[in-house]
């Protein structure tokens, strides 16, 4: 049986579990879950005593003066909408793996009341099958976070897909790298890195990782010196050297220009603003495949190289050979 030092405790976690604005308990209410629930045998006066500590310790209570019924928890950490916004990103990630999307979620829905859960299934547009066989993540992003901030080299396995559906290292001898920091791009995480041996930026997802440690060698590239600053214009995590990037656009992907390549961009209004010109700093490779899936309404003018490599691609279009 708990002693009376955990009376607070209790009464709060009866007010987070079963109140809201639709549910009121009233005191007699609050003593029954006391007693049934953790053997505290209150009265009346002892429960009113407990919600004024309560209040002076800043909890927003409502009580029977205000409202005229009982007592709810009016104010919590998350309320119902942070919550269902934080399952549906839990859901969508792909690099979190189906156990830990489900402990999570249940994890989220205990900060409602036992009423407000009633609401927050598991949503059936949730593709269950394209979540990580890897149940690593969450070890490897704190493993990566301790290694980022001792600013040491780490060392991994990457893994990849076989024909068999099953991940498997994509080779025998593991990976050294710098870690500078962890981003979420295109869906998935990645750890922001330049491997040995390399000069510039790399992304590795960290759902691919396994065996990830610490090594003693402090990183040898430092932030400053890694162009960093170049991650922030990179698309599908397709890093390299920055190029100048000149593009001719339709006014209706004016949205999908900025949304992809910032507000910091510059903007040029042609034809009398059906079309304009985008000019940005970025690494080509990952505009290439961006730029192919935007063909009816972005044209690459600069560099010429990737204008070349986007013209060759679709003169070896297999569709177009078949006809």
């Amino acid at each position: 049986m708990l002693t009376n030092k955990a009376n607070v405790i209790c009464m709060l976690k009866v007010l987070e579990e079963y109140s809201d604005e639709d549910h009121i308990l009233s005191a007699k209410d609050i003593s029954v879950k006391l007693e049934s629930l953790y053997g505290l045998p209150l009265d009346r006066r002892t429960i009113y005593s407990i919600i004024e500590t309560l209040l002076e310790l800043g909890y927003d209570i409502s009580t029977y003066e205000e409202n005229g019924k009982g007592y709810f928890l009016r104010v919590r950490d998350f309320d119902s909408a942070d919550i269902r916004l934080l399952i549906d990103a839990v859901n969508s990630f792909e690099y979190i793996s189906k156990k830990q999307t489900d402990e999570l979620n249940e994890k989220l829905r205990k900060k409602l009341s036992i009423h407000e859960r009633k609401h927050f299934g598991t949503s059936n547009l949730v593709r269950m099958d394209k979540k990580s066989l890897n149940s690593q993540v969450f070890l490897n992003i704190e493993i990566l976070d301790q290694a980022i901030s001792l600013r040491k080299k780490v060392s991994f396995t990457y893994l990849d897909y076989d024909y068999d559906k099953t991940l498997k290292p994509r080779r025998e001898k593991p990976y050294i790298a710098n870690p500078y920091f962890m981003i979420v791009e295109s869906e998935h995480y990645y750890l922001v890195m330049i491997l040995q041996g390399k000069q510039e930026p790399s992304f590795y997802r960290i759902d691919m990782m396994q065996n990830i440690e610490i090594l003693d060698n402090n990183i040898d590239i430092s932030s400053k010196d890694a162009q960093l600053d170049t991650v922030k214009k990179v698309v599908y995590a397709h890093a390299g050297r920055p190029e100048s990037i000149r593009l001719r656009c339709n006014k209706k992907a004016l949205r999908y220009v900025l949304e992809r390549f910032g507000h910091d961009i510059m903007i040029i209004p042609l034809n009398d603003g059906a079309q304009f010109e985008a000019i940005f700093t970025a690494p080509s490779e990952g505009i290439l495949y961006w730029a192919l899936q935007q063909l009816q309404d972005v044209e690459v003018l600069e560099p010429g190289s990737l204008r070349n490599k986007i013209i060759g691609i679709l003169n070896d279009n297999k569709y177009l050979q078949r006809i």
